[in-house]
C-alpha cells in the first residue's frame, strides 16, 4: 500500500473509521479493526511477499512492453476525410 495510506492508519484508533483518504491508487475509507505491535517477519512470510512483488513487477513490465509494441505497430486511418 502507498505510504500515505499507512500514514492515515497510524493516526487512527481501533474501531475508528477514517474520512476518505486519497492515495495514488484512489480514495479509501479505512476501518481499523485491530492493531498489533511491529515484529520481524519470518523467512516464509517474507518469501511470500517477495514472490508477490516479483510477480507483480513481471506483469507490469509485460503490460508495458505490450502497450509499447502495439503502439509502435499501430496505424492511423482516417475514414471519410
Amino acid at each position: 500500500m502507498p505510504p500515505d495510506f499507512f500514514a492515515a492508519v497510524a493516526k487512527m484508533y481501533v474501531g475508528e473509521i477514517s474520512q476518505p483518504v486519497r492515495t495514488r491508487l484512489g480514495f479509501h475509507i479505512i476501518e481499523l479493526t485491530d492493531c498489533k505491535p511491529a515484529r520481524q517477519m519470518s523467512f516464509e512470510e517474507a518469501r511470500k511477499e517477495i514472490r508477490l512483488i516479483v510477480e507483480n513487477e513481471k506483469r507490469r513490465t509485460a503490460s508495458q512492453d505490450l502497450v509499447y509494441d502495439l503502439s509502435r505497430r499501430a496505424e492511423f486511418v482516417a475514414n471519410g476525410l
